[in-house]
């Protein structure tokens, strides 16, 4: 695979490369999940008062395409041969953020992040986050939280709407999308992909689940949006109930869905 071919060229010139104290590796290769279509994914580590030439070093390894600072500031490439990487380089000094980690990402496949580490700091990061690797996910403060989350949107969305801003409501479902689906992953105890909510989701939730997800991913057309967030009210008052999100919460989608039913309603006549 062409992919596990750049991840041990990359290995190897990480070794031989004395600016560079470590390498941590992330995404679907250290979870065993990789394939021909997965990224490669590197946070590497400079000596301090080291600099190089990011471009030089990784088109050294194989031909660039494509290189640029994507808006969360990670160097993105594209490899000639159309494989996708991302890059961190950062200071030393800064190893320790990979603590900070910790609650927000998984570190069950700790061992298999260490890439590289010459002078053993990645190691004494790695050894010292301590169990539960994986983030607790389904606790009533972060129910409650996604169902917050889950009702402003459905609120913009409703206003979107009746403004006819088709366009921005189309948008503004990928968080409906996000917050529902968080919800149903923890009801159906399916929290494995949960950064990327979508992913693998064929497999990872129920038919029952996946069904009802369908049925809020609409196109930009006012039939379609207006059949998906009259979806999007039924599907949330369900994930709701089955999730123990508070009362008071569920009474307050009834009310957005009731006053978005009335106002669409007086527009129609």
């Amino acid at each position: 695979m062409k992919q596990l071919y750049l991840i041990n060229e990359f290995k190897k010139k990480s070794i031989e490369d004395c600016t560079i104290s470590a390498v941590l590796m992330y995404g679907s290769f250290i979870k065993g999940e990789g394939d021909k279509f997965s990224d490669i994914e590197f946070y590497i580590f400079l000596r301090d008062d080291c600099h190089i030439d990011k471009y030089k070093w990784i088109s050294s390894v194989n031909p660039i395409a494509l290189m640029f600072v994507n808006e969360f500031g990670t160097d993105v490439v594209i490899f000639d041969n159309l494989i996708r990487g991302e890059f961190h380089f950062l200071p030393l000094k800064e190893i320790s953020i990979i603590k900070s980690w910790q609650g927000h990402t998984s570190f069950e496949f700790k061992e298999k992040m260490n890439l590289v580490d010459k002078d053993g700091l990645l190691t004494d990061v790695l050894n010292d986050i301590e169990p539960p690797y994986e983030p607790i996910r389904n606790t009533p403060a972060q129910i409650e939280w996604l169902a917050d989350s889950l009702i402003n949107n459905l609120l913009f969305a409703s206003n979107l709407f009746q403004r006819g801003e088709y366009a921005h409501l189309h948008n503004i479902f990928q968080y409906i999308q996000k917050h529902t689906l968080w919800l149903i992953r923890i009801y159906e105890q399916s929290e494995k992909h949960w950064e990327s909510p979508t992913k693998k989701l064929e497999v990872d939730i129920s038919s029952y689940w996946y069904n009802k997800y369908q049925t809020i991913v609409p196109i930009i057309t006012r039939k379609s949006l207006n059949k998906a967030l009259l979806n999007a009210f039924v599907l949330s008052k369900d994930i709701f109930k089955k999730t123990n999100v508070s009362s008071s919460k569920l009474e307050l989608i009834y009310r957005i869905e009731n006053t978005f039913e009335i106002n669409h309603r007086n527009e129609e006549t």
